[in-house]
């Protein structure tokens, strides 16, 4: 991993004069990484051997590359990796009285090593250090003053005979990355018998908070269009099936203008986030921010909002799974298909999250597949109804103000992403281009959402049920592989998702139970096992309850867009960014950010009270 003795100014002041609340960072970055033996190599680098192990040069910027070009930093297995590190950062914290919830001391962070990313259960960053082989540098940037030769000549840094790394510059904004140990055991010299050519790196890098303290904290590795593809997949879920249905209840005119307006809306809490996390980079999480803006009581908020938000994942996944095969075999009714459910996504919850993230992938394909299909629909069949040849009666606005009051939280839904924006940031190679991969994801983000309520309530118009996908199941005129392929992506994306889901509040579940404390116990295995069954089994269980007690797909999704979206996504990083940022934010900026929490509040009761009476 990487190792910056980087500086920023952290009392929320602009280095370039702007005075927009943002930090800027220092341009003279130097990244150490750690090998860690996990059969992968680090990209495309210039190998020059040394005496301390291979010193490695970059001179690329993480959106050099096109989107499309699968190799190096950008290679598959690179993308899969970042989708596995992204897949982590979905967690709830159980600890809301610490500052950092990721740090066991000031100097030391916590990090999972099947991710390699942060996680506040995971291993000691000091045990990956084993001695002083095997450690490679790389420059982050391309223009490095004088600091660093030009490529194709070894670095001018070298390590001296305390194990630190210097500067030959001498510039007082270097500091040590750490100390390296031949005492220090762990994970880099002999983990699974791999060779130094079979690694994947940690990086870290030393931080100064502002304060006088300096940490070594995790940085980033993801590049840009990872970035970009993880951000997708936070964005496009199961709420985009709702979205026709929401477009029907609001009318043409307030639904296409309240889907701009939260895209819109929501992007610019999302730059929020971000200007927060500038102020001290050792901020890393939402939970973090949670934190710095109210404190212990910030983060129990913040970890409640998660955990019912990731429930009401979980129960309109099977909700979706069994309104779906009784669309297709009506024989048998959904609760019966919800109970065949429970058997189909408990097995995967025992899988590691190395294959769980491959398996999420089938989920992300097959959630854009369907959209596809959906489109092939309307454009195949040429009459009424389910066609885009000859469209379904529509209005401009809508039947009566109950109606508009539920259509809020389905048109929201889509755009609950910021619950692990803050992570994925502090995950890329260079985070100052961050605002650059949000342009890029609500780009296609917008244009899929927006379409996807188009066309299903062009083609359904007024008939458009909850889920446009059991319009397409219960219409006939359409090819026969239509109605099986869309069954098969259906059931994909439960079994693919859902235990995603479960997997954050099985950890907590974890932690309540005792199987985390019983590690260390060899004496209680059969007690562990158990628990850690039975935790699993209830959980998803505990899904199918609730999707059997409540079983309308619409209110569950209007609710969690309105009760939770409007929360996660609008209200709170405008609070944090009022709290945070206080001393930059511009007047105009507070005065905006009040009329967003109050319009938001105000959007959010209307919503909630619509989903539950209707």
């Amino acid at each position: 991993m990487a190792q910056s003795s980087e500086q920023r100014p952290l009392n929320g002041s602009s280095s370039n004069g702007n005075n927009d609340g943002m930090t800027s960072s220092h341009p003279h970055v130097t990244y150490v990484s750690i090998p860690i033996h996990r059969n992968s190599d680090y990209g495309e680098e210039i190998d020059q051997p040394g005496s301390f192990g291979t010193f490695h040069t970059r001179r690329q910027s993480i959106l050099d590359q096109p989107i499309g070009s699968f190799r190096g930093v950008n290679s598959l297995s690179r993308f899969a990796t970042s989708l596995r590190r992204a897949n982590s950062f979905r967690h709830i914290d159980v600890r809301p009285d610490v500052e950092r919830n990721y740090f066991e001391d000031s100097n030391d962070e916590l990090y999972d090593p099947e991710t390699m990313a942060p996680s506040h259960d995971g291993r000691r960053l000091s045990v990956a250090i084993s001695k002083a082989g095997n450690i490679s540098v790389r420059p982050s940037i391309t223009n490095f003053d004088n600091s660093i030769r030009q490529s194709g000549t070894r670095e001018t840094e070298d390590y001296g005979s305390t194990g630190f790394l210097h500067q030959h510059d001498n510039s007082s904004l270097y500091r040590p990355a750490f100390s390296i140990s031949d005492s220090i055991g762990g994970i880099g010299s002999n983990v699974g018998g791999g060779q130094v050519g079979d690694v994947e790196s940690i990086m870290v890098k030393r931080v100064n908070r502002g304060d006088g303290e300096v940490v070594t904290i995790l940085a980033g590795q993801s590049t840009g269009p990872q970035t970009i593809f993880n951000s997708i997949n936070v964005l496009i879920g199961i709420g985009l099936f709702a979205l026709p249905l929401g477009l029907k209840h609001a009318g043409w005119i307030p639904g296409t203008f309240l889907l701009v307006l939260l895209a819109l809306g929501t992007f610019c809490s999302a730059e929020l986030l971000s200007r927060c996390l500038d102020t001290d980079p050792t901020m890393i999480s939402y939970a973090d921010l949670g934190y710095a803006a109210f404190g212990s009581k910030g983060r129990a908020l913040i970890s409640c909002l998660f955990t019912l938000d990731l429930l009401g994942c979980g129960v309109s996944l099977i909700i979706l799974f069994g309104d779906s095969l009784n669309a297709l075999f009506p024989k048998y009714s959904s609760n019966f298909y919800k109970i065949i459910g429970f058997f189909a996504v408990t097995p995967p919850v025992f899988i590691p999250l190395s294959i769980l993230s491959n398996i999420s992938f089938l989920g992300i394909m097959s959630t854009v597949g369907t959209v596809l299909l959906v489109t092939f629909c309307g454009i195949w069949k040429k009459s009424a109804p389910g066609s885009l040849i000859e469209p379904m009666p529509t209005h401009l606005w809508p039947s009566n103000l109950k109606d508009f009051c539920l259509s809020i939280g389905l048109l929201s839904a889509c755009w609950g992403g910021h619950a692990v924006f803050p992570n994925l940031k502090s995950d890329m190679r260079h985070p100052e281009k961050f605002k650059d991969c949000l342009k890029q994801t609500y780009k296609i983000t917008t244009f899929v959402d927006i379409g996807t309520a188009i066309v299903g309530f062009l083609m359904f118009g007024g008939t458009v049920f909850d889920e446009i996908t059991r319009n397409i199941l219960l219409t006939e005129g359409y090819p026969q592989f239509v109605y099986v392929l869309l069954s098969v992506l259906m059931s994909i994306i439960p079994i693919a998702k859902t235990p995603l889901n479960a997997r954050p509040i099985i950890s907590v579940l974890d932690i309540i139970t005792g199987v985390q404390g019983m590690q260390n116990k060899p004496d209680k295995p059969f007690a562990k096992k158990f628990l850690v069954i039975f935790n699993r089994i209830f959980i998803n269980a505990l899904f199918v309850l609730i999707a059997i007690l409540f079983p309308k797909f619409d209110k569950l999704i209007a609710f969690l867009g309105a009760g939770l979206c409007f929360a996660i996504c609008l209200i709170l990083p405008c609070m944090f960014y009022i709290r945070i940022c206080k001393a930059t934010i511009r007047p105009w900026e507070k005065v905006l950010c009040h009329v967003t929490i109050g319009v938001s509040a105000a959007l959010a009761i209307l919503g909630v009270g619509a989903a539950i009476i209707s």
